[in-house]
């Protein structure tokens, strides 16, 4: 049994399969080949994008980006045992006022085929551990798990981009006080700015729905609350408000300093050690996949090009977290039956007496006005849900609610 809660976390553990490395990694930071822009049915270019963001950061203190492992393990141990006592010791109780500019790549892609709806966008955020290809995801380098191209072939525009600290944007040096979830939240509302006044592939979109997953769907959820004109409706994938997962993620203890665990992709003279990847392909699995509904090329690649999380978004990622008092678009959840962060690979554990039929649902009470609220749970899903056998099904109900949103 277990009750909703409003702390998350995306964080890694061990398990033990095999693994075989079907793919050689890219030759850079970004977790695809940068060949590819996007996927075969859709016209899609790839740019950077100036962005200028101003946020309320936490401060944090008696940490330092450059920490060895041991020090960074011994913060894991206090955040996991007690978020209490690691907010005592490491956040100030006044945030700072942080502006920057940062170079962030970003991809349009517009269907081959003429555009059912030329001046409407999907605007995509992905979450942790990956870049902006987990929605291009192509372990076989065809098209199967790409929602892009699920979406193109539909008709439908998407926006996506590389978060900061990923593929082939900014990795700035302090990865606590300036890389952490306030500077993503800001950066996400400026897209989404950016979208609606032609500032992106020149087109004014005068209809966006935003899609996030995971950390990329805390975002989204902070976005609604905090901008709720931006958006006309929100797709939260491989979320929910349920935090029971997080301690069996955090004591498995499976994040290192990304230059350690992947030197070969990662240059330590240009990323400090608080950014971290899962140490093998194992914890990798652990986060993200369900067994035995996902191939071997799919973890594979989900592995040998996973990108790293700063701590401070770790740490953070909550503090955006808030109800969407005033947005009154279209929510629909997506999460895997399985899914290991958010629903302990339970989706359905609730108590028999409570007030929702499956933990997802309980996202609701964070949108009191909304005018409509539905929830999907693919079943044999894990947490990363565009890596599993169920992609294709899952993105026919996640488009069919796109259309939902657009024609309404």
């Amino acid at each position: 049994m277990r009750l909703p809660a409003t702390r998350l976390c995306l964080l890694g553990g061990l398990a033990t399969v095999a693994f075989a490395a079907d793919f050689n990694p890219p030759n850079n930071l970004a977790g695809y080949n940068t060949s590819r822009v996007g996927p075969s049915n859709a016209n899609c270019n790839r740019q950077s994008y100036q962005i200028s963001a101003s946020s309320d950061n936490i401060v944090f203190k008696g940490v330092d980006s450059n920490a060895n492992q041991t020090v960074n393990t011994a913060l894991f141990q206090t955040f996991a045992t007690s978020m209490a006592n690691f907010t005592e010791a490491h956040e100030e109780k006044n945030k700072n006022r942080v502006s920057n500019t940062f170079t962030l790549s970003g991809t349009l892609c517009t269907p081959k085929n003429s555009a059912k709806h030329s001046s409407y966008v999907q605007m995509l955020v992905h979450g942790v551990g990956f870049d902006s290809s987990y929605w291009d995801f192509s372990p076989d380098g065809g098209d199967t798990y790409s929602y892009v191209s699920a979406a193109a072939g539909e008709g439908y525009t998407t926006f996506r981009y590389d978060r900061l600290g990923t593929g082939l944007s900014d990795h700035p040096q302090d990865a606590y006080n300036i890389v952490q979830s306030p500077t993503d939240l800001a950066i996400a509302t400026q897209f989404a700015a950016m979208l609606r006044s032609a500032q992106i592939g020149g087109t004014n979109f005068t209809k966006v729905i935003g899609i996030g997953h995971s950390y990329g769907s805390v975002q989204m959820q902070a976005l609604t609350a905090t901008a709720p004109q931006l958006l006309d409706g929100v797709i939260l994938q491989g979320y929910s408000v349920n935090s029971t997962g997080q301690l069996p993620f955090l004591t498995g203890g499976a994040y290192q300093t990304a230059t350690a665990v992947a030197p070969n992709r990662f240059n330590a003279s240009e990323m400090s050690n608080a950014y971290v990847i899962n140490a093998t392909p194992q914890a990798n699995q652990f986060d993200f996949f369900y067994f035995p509904y996902f191939s071997d090329a799919a973890l594979n690649r989900s592995f040998i090009t996973e990108q790293p999380a700063t701590l401070g978004v770790l740490f953070s990622q909550t503090a955006i977290q808030q109800p969407a008092n005033d947005f009154t678009g279209p929510v629909h959840v997506v999460t895997g039956a399985q899914d290991f962060p958010f629903c302990d690979r339970d989706c359905y554990a609730v108590p028999a007496d409570g007030k929702y039929k499956n933990v997802p649902a309980y996202v609701q009470e964070m949108y009191p006005k909304t005018r409509n609220f539905s929830v999907y749970i693919p079943e044999n899903t894990g947490h990363g849900v565009n890596a599993h056998y169920s992609a294709p099904e899952t993105y026919k109900e996640m488009l069919s609610f796109v259309e939902y949103v657009f024609s309404s």
